[in-house]
């Protein structure tokens, strides 16, 4: 099966929904949301999200078979808003099914997600938080450059457990 990895649209709204409601209910300490907060979001709102800026997108990993795509990854960043920490961005909701997983997907997803910040002008480093017990993505982020910064205990709760999650950052090459 082919893969393409492309920018994530509007149109895109009910793919994207349904892969991260998959997401957070097949590993909810992946993620801050849970599904019970995100299963009701109109398809509205969540076209809203994956309209690209300047300064935010969400990228997505389509396996093509069949004569059909399936979203099989996605993942997002977004710069920070705040004048003094424009420098940042973060990656938020890595997700890749479990059905696609092995195909290297997810180190596509990352590879894309770091061009396009490293095309935000003046920005420095890109941020993210992974839970701290999730070995196979921390292998993956450390592969690509992250280095571990700290720990933040007790980060989640999902019933009946606390998490705790990484703090990992990526330094951009200066321009």
């Amino acid at each position: 099966m082919p893969t393409q990895i492309r920018l994530l649209t509007p149109a895109d709204a009910g793919a994207f929904q349904a892969l991260r409601l998959e997401g957070l209910l097949e590993t909810p300490t992946a993620f801050g949301s849970s599904f019970e907060e995100e299963r009701e979001l109109p398809l509205a709102t969540i076209a809203g999200r994956l309209a690209a800026t300047p300064g935010k997108a969400v990228i997505g990993a389509f396996e093509h078979g069949d004569g059909a795509a399936a979203l099989a990854g996605v993942v997002g960043v977004m710069r920070e808003d705040k004048v003094k920490q424009r420098h940042k961005a973060f990656v938020w909701g890595m997700y890749v099914a479990p059905a696609y997983r092995g195909r290297r997907l997810g180190r596509q997803l990352m590879a894309q997600a770091l061009a396009v910040a490293a095309a935000m002008p003046d920005l420095r480093q890109v941020t993210l938080s992974v839970t701290a017990a999730n070995a196979p993505a921390i292998a993956l982020y450390e592969s690509m450059g992250f280095r571990r910064y700290g720990v933040e205990p007790q980060a989640l709760y999902v019933a009946p457990d606390y998490h705790d999650n990484l703090e990992m950052v990526h330094m951009l090459a200066p321009r």
